[in-house]
């Protein structure tokens, strides 16, 4: 697990000794003081760190297969000062921010996620808002080689606070479900893609997904909907944490098969929003969505035909039809999947 030392800048004072002397004069010669040496101490020294080099990594695409989701590390030794923070994208999002502490999260083949709070002020401006919102966190999903781009190094010191450490793992256990997982590990967008989801003072929840290489940043307001106040378990909205087949497959049977989809949470009974995801991507239904006994699985009997590739929209922006039993909807999921052929 890397380890970097969140040390503060000291001043040593090297104090001089000034030694008393007798006077020519006197016969006092035996009695001179003798001065203790001066103190050499060595200063501690805030430096700048290059993050790509702190937390290296060898991918240059993407890998979103769920069996290789990667599991994730966060410790007090990955929180970092910055001077500033600013992202900007096409005229759909510019986030700026000053001084901030930024907390990274990352896996063998470097850094997932990063978690940034302000120290002073810092603003989202979008076109989901009439003026530009306070920020309060931000949480960003990303390739691992794009870390140095986020933060370049001119502007990252290693004299973080540590003592944020609770918060933002807190933030990254609320938030790291919301885009590129597998059962809380980190799947890996491709370099181009990102996710900036903004928690404004004000209470709200702003996500945007966001092509940085078609400079596209789309709102989702679904997310705005999950409750303010303290994080627990509880309070968050569900999540799906496993399906089946599962995301990404490409070598599901075609026939009559069972698609299920299982979410975090108890969910409320004949309710739920399988859309589609594009036109005509969803199978020949066969049956009713149910629920099996765990209240957490939600069963589609569907028929598949050979050598297509199918997709659901689990929860969207327009339909919110998961939901627990307090209420609050699913976080929206994309299941895609391939069919083999015959």
């Amino acid at each position: 697990m890397k380890q970097s030392a969140m040390i503060a800048a000291l001043s040593v004072v090297l104090c001089s000794v000034t030694l008393a002397r007798a006077d020519a004069d006197a016969q006092t010669s035996d009695s001179s003081s003798v001065a203790p040496p001066a103190s050499t101490q060595p200063a501690l020294q805030v430096q700048n760190v290059d993050l790509l080099e702190r937390y290296p990594t060898a991918l240059t695409e993407g890998d979103t297969k769920p069996d290789q989701a990667r599991s994730w590390e966060f410790t007090d030794g990955d929180i970092f000062r910055v001077t500033q923070f600013r992202l900007e994208v096409g005229k759909q999002l510019r986030v700026e921010v000053g001084p901030a502490d930024v907390g990274i999260g990352h896996c063998a083949d470097g850094a997932v996620w990063a978690v940034v709070i302000p120290r002073a002020n810092g603003t989202l401006t979008s076109p989901v808002a009439s003026k530009a919102e306070a920020i309060a966190n931000v949480w960003l999903r990303f390739h691992p080689a794009q870390i140095d781009r986020l933060f370049t190094p001119d502007t990252v010191f290693t004299d973080g606070d540590s003592h944020l450490t609770a918060q933002m793992r807190a933030i990254a256990m609320a938030k790291m479900t919301s885009s590129w997982q597998a059962g809380g590990k980190a799947l890996i967008p491709e370099p181009k893609d990102m996710t900036v989801y903004v928690d404004t003072q004000d209470g709200s929840h702003r996500f945007f997904g966001v092509d940085t290489q078609a400079q596209t940043a789309e709102y989702v307001a679904a997310f705005n909907r999950q409750a303010s106040g303290p994080i627990s378990a509880t309070s968050i909205p569900p999540v799906v944490v496993k399906t089946v087949p599962e995301a990404g497959s490409k070598d599901v049977s075609p026939g009559e098969f069972e698609i299920k989809v299982t979410f975090s949470k108890e969910m409320r009974d004949r309710s739920w929003s399988w859309s589609t995801a594009w036109e005509n991507s969803t199978p020949e239904d066969l049956g009713k969505p149910r629920y099996e006994a765990d209240h957490k699985t939600c069963v589609l009997k569907v028929k598949l035909e050979p050598n297509k590739t199918y997709g659901f929209w689990l929860n969207s922006e327009k339909f919110t039809g998961f939901r627990d039993k307090q209420g609050r909807p699913a976080v929206p999921y994309l299941l895609v999947f391939q069919t083999k052929g015959n």
